[in-house]
């Protein structure tokens, strides 16, 4: 089974737009202390497996990416640059073949106590791995 989070930050970072905001700032879940703006960091909701009589087939993750930046332009940039990679990809991440890759936005009000703004992805990918 393919590790997807290092797949879709591979993707990612293949993606020169993305890497020019980024550079190597996008992580699964942990960010390192102290981590520069803007980041982003990305976990597995869920990854169930669908079965049919002759095994295993496709297999639907949804991936959470958290876009944290300390300006409201850096947060929506940076986020619309991740959903813009990767909203409608068909074909091989990294490792993973993927049959498709839907992705929502969602807009996530500032908290007073983290000083910094953060925008949600929500990746859902349909693959065989």
């Amino acid at each position: 089974m393919a590790e997807v989070k290092s797949n879709i930050i591979k993707h990612l970072m293949n993606d020169a737009s993305v890497f020019a905001v980024f550079g190597n700032r996008i992580t699964g879940d942990d960010v390192p202390d102290g981590q520069t703006y803007p980041y982003a960091y990305l976990w597995i909701v869920t990854s169930p497996q669908q079965y049919h009589h002759g095994g295993d087939s496709v297999r639907t993750v949804l991936v959470q990416c958290d876009v944290i930046s300390d300006t409201i332009t850096g947060a929506d940039d940076g986020a619309q640059l991740i959903k813009t990679s990767l909203s409608g990809f068909r074909g091989q991440m990294g490792s993973m073949n993927v049959g498709y890759c839907f992705v929502n936005f969602r807009d996530v009000p500032k908290d007073p106590d983290q000083r910094a703004y953060r925008r949600i992805i929500e990746i859902e990918i349909g693959t065989n791995n």
